[in-house]
Order: structure tokens, then sequence, then C-alpha cells
């Protein structure tokens, strides 16, 4: 009982454990208690782990398109032209890029609480930002020239220069919608959803599926996002076994959520 002594226990207390450890059936009944508790210390492990299980499925792309926008006065370029030889390209949606499929509910939330968002080639990757109240989000140029990203009508969320390979943080504390800009590159647009019962972001591949991994069991309802657009929604429920979720159909004319920005100037005198 060296080890007691060196922690500077008392005399009493040494000789205590000294003696007990003396008799077999003594020590043989601490040994078992430790490995009992460890046992049951383990088994709550395993039980936490066991009981979150992988919700995946697949967005259905193919007649998915994105809503129509004003049409300009004339084609912008000459592939949108009929000339009667070659077809019109196709307006394609990438998904990794341009969707957010995510889960809502009151389950703990594994959504990260640092979400980096580059901007590369002109553009913000991805163009949907969903993340939970109290995320900091990092805007990263990757760019060679610097850029200005703002969320339009959030306070705190302002254009400010960037510098390649820079980064600049932005911690979201409100709930709610906005646009994303770049003052520099208006092209670079994106839309920012700042939700405070996110519970889980989906990692989607470019032919649509999706999967979020180790979800507590409860429900849920899982949204799909393009832009301000809910292109999706579906009430799920997930058990301790991985769950499959039906093939979702995206449609592009389901109402947007209204941006904190349009409210506001709503709401004005």
């Amino acid at each position: 009982m060296t080890a007691l002594r060196q922690l500077g226990y008392p005399p009493q207390t040494v000789s205590f454990w000294d003696n007990s450890f003396r008799r077999p059936a003594a020590k043989t009944r601490f040994i078992a208690g430790l490995a009992g508790g460890l046992a049951i210390v383990g088994v709550g492990l395993l039980c936490s782990h066991v009981l979150a299980a992988d919700v995946k499925g697949q967005l259905l792309l193919g007649a998915y398109h994105r809503a129509p926008a004003p049409k300009p006065p004339r084609p912008a370029f000459n592939w949108e032209v009929e000339n009667g030889v070659k077809e019109v390209a196709r307006d394609r949606v990438s998904a990794p890029r341009e969707l957010a499929a995510v889960l809502i509910g009151a389950g703990d939330s594994k959504a990260p609480d640092r979400v980096e968002v580059p901007v590369s080639g002109g553009a913000l990757l991805p163009s949907t930002v969903v993340v939970r109240t109290g995320t900091t989000v990092r805007i990263r140029n990757d760019d060679e020239i610097g850029h200005e990203v703002y969320a339009e009508g959030l306070d705190g969320f302002s254009a400010e220069a960037t510098s390649p390979r820079s980064i600049r943080s932005v911690h979201l504390t409100k709930a709610g919608n906005w646009p994303l800009r770049d003052r520099l590159a208006p092209h670079a647009q994106g839309h920012l959803h700042v939700l405070p019962d996110l519970v889980a972001v989906a990692k989607i591949e470019a032919n649509g599926n999706y999967v979020f991994s180790d979800v507590a069991p409860g429900k849920y309802t899982l949204k799909v996002f393009h832009g301000a657009l809910t292109v999706a929604t579906k009430a799920i429920e997930v058990g301790d076994k991985a769950l499959t979720v039906d093939p979702l159909t995206l449609e592009a004319a389901q109402t947007a959520a209204p941006a904190a920005a349009q409210t506001a100037a709503k709401a004005a005198p």
C-alpha cells in the first residue's frame, strides 16, 4: 500500500486496505466489484453507440430543375438558342453544390459548431448553407482575387474584404434565412439558413444519394433546401437500426421560406 502512503492517506486508512487485501475473500470481492463496474460502463457506452443509426435515401434529380427565372430579353449565351441543329443545354442541378438535406427535431444535434464555406472559381461551395444557431461560419477564399461575401439583411454579416487564401469568421446567433451575395463578384450567390432545431446535415452525392450518420432514435422532419426554396419535406422516425427513406421527389414549385430581410421590409410601416 505504498501508493496510499505517498498520496498522504492517514495510517489507519492504509492499514485498513492493507489488512483487507491480505484476506483472499475480500480481495476477490473487490476485484469482482471493480470488474462489474467496468462492465456496466462498457455496456453503457456500447448502448449509446448502438442506439444511433444511419439514415440514408436518394433525391430524385432526373425531372427536377430550378424554379423558372424571369427570361432575359434575349438569350445570354449561344447554347441557349434553338437553331434546329443542336439541343439547347439542359439546366442541370449539381446536388452536392446546390442542395442541402437536413434533419430537424428535438434530438441532440450532430451539426458542427464550425462550418467552412469555400469561395472557389467565383462561386460559393456549397451555395445552400444550413447551420444551427450558435454556429461560426468561416468564409474561405480559395481564389486569387478578393471577395466580399455578405448575408443581405443580416446584421453582423456585412460585406468585408477577404483577401486571397484567407478566412473570415462570422458567428451566427439569429435564426432565419438570408440571401448570400458577393459585392465584388455579383455572380457568386447563395442562401443561408440558420435553424434553432437543426439536428444533422447530410452528405449528398452527385447521383442524389444522401446519408445522415449516427442519428439518435426519435421523430424528425427531413427537409431539402435549394437556395431559398424548400423542395422536399418528409416526416421520419429513427429507431435503433439503419433506416432507408423512400426516394424523394423534389418539387421546384414549393414555396420559398421568406427571407428575414423581406419579412422585415413588409412589416415596416
